[in-house]
Parts: C-alpha cells; structure tokens; sequence
C-alpha cells in the first residue's frame, strides 16, 4: 500500500477535469465498518457506486461535466482508500447481504432520508439489490453498461482469470504495467477511446496506480466465483427480485460492451417496472469514457426530472 502515491495521481485526475473534491468518512452502522467518499457540488445528492477493481474517483470524467448536483463518490468497502470487511464475501448468502445493505447504509450515514444513485458493472449489482431491498429510500437510478448479474454472453481475458483461482490470486500478487491497463481497456470495449485520448493519461495513470498501490484488486476478487459465469442466468438478480426495484432506472448501454450486448441489455432491462434502456453504437462497458459530456447530459435529465 503507498497511501501517498496513489492520492497523488487521484488528485491530478481530479485536477484534469477541473474538480477538487472533498473528502470524509462514513461510519456504515449495518455493514461495521467505514467507507471513504468524495464529494463534489451542490443540489440532490446521487451516490456514485463504482464497477470491480475500481474507486470513486472512476468517476471523474464524468463528474467533470456534471452540474447541479450533490455527488457523493464512494469507495466500497475494501476498494480505493475504504478499508475491506471483516467478512469473507466469497460465501454467497454474506455476499448479498452486504449487497443489500450498502446503498441504503451509506444514504443512513449522510442523514439523508432517500438518494438518487448512479451506478456502474459490479457497483450496478450493488445498487440493484439496494433498490430491491429498500424501495423506498432510492429515488432514481442510473446504470451505466452491463451489469453484473444480469445474463452472460462473453468474458474478457481480465475476468476470466478473475474466475479462475490458482491464476486469480497469481494476477492479484504481480504489479500491473501500464502496457496491461491499456489492454483492459481495450479489452473492455473502449479501444477507439483510448486512441484518441478520451481516456486520458491521468485516467490510466490513476488506473494503474491504484491497483499497484491499493489492495483493490485483491479484495475485489474475494468474491463467489458463480456471481459472473457465461451463458447463465445469474441467481443473484432473479427476476422476481428486479420485479421489486420500484424506481425509475434509465440505463445507459454501450453496443459495443463486450461483456453482454444490445440483446442481453433489452432482455435485462424489461424485467424492472419503471426503466428505461438507451443503446449506444460507438460505446463499451463504461459509456461515460466514451462520451462524457453526452453521458453527463443524459445523467442531469433524468435525475432532475419530477
């Protein structure tokens, strides 16, 4: 872990789309533990949760666009500068639990009696069940790409290993390069972003720094092997739980999102009540990298809608 580094490449991300957050800690009373966040702005709260391997600051091309709100960047538990549970979320009734309790725990922790949330990946697992298991407490919802839970068609390289634990473990211990954080990206649909500089130096940088100098990744892995595997239909979304997420939820889809495409996206999103899909041709499992300014625009409409 070196603390100080990795704050510094955070902090010249931030400087890098025009944003100095503030930072405190939130004492989570149902999960025991602390979290850190970030905050940026003023208006409606939204709480950003952030996909696998990632932080809150994830965020900031986004974030650097977006006006009129409170945004409230969490780092979940055990990922950037949030300390990980003392509980083994490989066992999969604890793991979601905890998915149940962590949107609604930290709105408990801002004293604030409902929230609007964005969400992305493995973070858009997170909110769902939040949703589901506190209607009333989530006011709307954005997802941004595939979500975890939903159906499988393809694993990129990156994950499949995640899903493998001899080579899981072995990929957790060696120092990523800079030549791998390219290749994730690539890997994950944003190859003609990265050519043309929308992922920018800082964001690989901040990228690369925080899986070599936090234990993000290592934590992140800690996780049941079944929560991503092709080709099934996920238990831990099932249809009668996404039946109970009362919200409006517009998702934000890239066509080129190699981890479920258009047709894993229509069937996903038409088993909620009150959500709404948008599909993007030229983009990959994280839109907002792709288009940002578009993505901030389309986040600010929906939120601020009555």
């Amino acid at each position: 872990m070196n603390e100080t580094r990795y704050r510094e490449v955070e902090r010249r991300l931030w400087a890098s789309v025009g944003s100095a957050p503030t930072e405190r800690r939130l004492d989570l009373d149902r999960l025991g533990t602390t979290v850190r966040v970030q905050e940026v702005g003023d208006g409606p709260a939204v709480v950003f949760v952030h996909g696998g391997s990632a932080s809150g600051a994830n965020w900031a091309p986004l974030i650097g666009h977006l006006t009129g709100l409170r945004c409230v960047l969490l780092d979940r538990p055990g990922c950037g500068l949030s300390p990980p549970l003392a509980v083994d979320l490989s066992d999969a009734a604890r793991f979601t639990a905890v998915a149940d309790a962590l949107v609604v725990d930290v709105i408990d922790a801002l004293e604030l009696p409902t929230a609007h949330v964005v969400a992305t990946s493995l973070g858009g697992f997170f909110a769902t069940r939040g949703a589901a298991a506190h209607p009333d407490r989530i006011d709307r919802m954005v997802e941004f790409g595939y979500t975890v839970g939903a159906r499988l068609t393809h694993l990129p390289i990156s994950m499949r290993i995640a899903t493998l634990p001899g080579l899981r473990h072995a990929m957790t211990r060696l120092p990523p390069t800079r030549g791998v954080v390219r290749s994730i990206m690539r890997q994950l649909g944003h190859r003609a972003a990265l050519k043309d500089g929308r992922v920018t130096p800082e964001l690989l940088d901040w990228f690369l720094f925080l899986l070599r100098d936090t234990p993000t990744m290592r934590n992140d892995s800690n996780l049941p092997r079944d929560l991503i595997s092709t080709g099934a239909v996920s238990p831990y979304l099932p249809s009668e739980l996404l039946a109970e997420v009362r919200c409006p939820v517009r998702f934000i889809w890239g066509e080129r999102d190699p981890i479920g495409g258009p047709d894993v996206a229509r069937e996903f999103v038409a088993q909620f009540p009150a959500a709404e899909l948008e599909l993007w041709p030229d983009s990959g499992h994280a839109p907002w990298l792709d288009d940002a300014e578009l993505a901030a625009a389309r986040v600010s409409d929906f939120l601020h809608k009555r």
